[in-house]
């Protein structure tokens, strides 16, 4: 599992590869078109990190001829990319400030590929947010300091419109089915 300032977007791209070969501008495009609001990737990043997800044995490249055009490299992801994408979507997001990033986007995968487990992966980030919420409480109640008590109270109420957000996921995954969603 990636540190917290090592967040990456390998496993991003590993998940659209779970769709279908794609070239890099494909990738890119299908990336911004459906990731664009969670997370940005520039082209030059998004080409170094499928030369590392090939060089990881994640990803594998093959070279299409094209009449009069230059050949296009196509990206298709491996077993050992699957079984690492696999293992990637079904971890909680541990950071509260990598929900945003890594939370929407194993969000959006686990929908898009319509694979099951979806319900208890929101359970277990919740339940890895729960204790957190209850000691953040108990620090606001327990500071006299007047700016630590606010900070605290910032952070708790982040941590619980998470919780509270998590909370309407599970409900409308509940009575939805999994979202149609144009594909390429």
């Amino acid at each position: 599992m990636p540190r917290e300032s090592e967040i990456t977007p390998r496993s991003v791209l590993l998940g659209f590869l779970m769709l279908g070969p794609q070239h890099p501008y494909e990738l890119h495009q299908e990336f911004e078109r459906e990731l664009g609001q969670v997370w940005r990737i520039g082209r030059s990043k998004l080409y170094a990190q499928l030369k590392l997800l090939e060089q990881a044995g994640l990803a594998t490249v093959q070279v299409d001829s094209q009449s009069n055009r230059p050949p296009r490299n196509v990206y298709h992801i491996t077993r050992a990319g699957r079984e690492t994408f696999l293992n990637w979507l079904h971890q909680p997001t541990m950071h509260v400030r990598h929900i945003r990033l890594e939370f929407l986007a194993r969000l959006y995968f686990f929908r898009r590929l319509a694979l099951p487990g979806l319900e208890q992966f929101v359970t277990n980030q919740k339940e890895i947010l729960q204790p957190r919420t209850e000691t953040l409480s108990r620090a606001v109640s327990e500071t006299n300091d007047d700016y630590r008590k606010l900070v605290l109270e910032f952070r708790l109420s982040q941590m619980e419109a998470i919780v509270h957000w998590l909370d309407r996921c599970l409900e409308r995954d509940r009575h939805t089915l999994p979202f149609s969603h144009n594909t390429r």
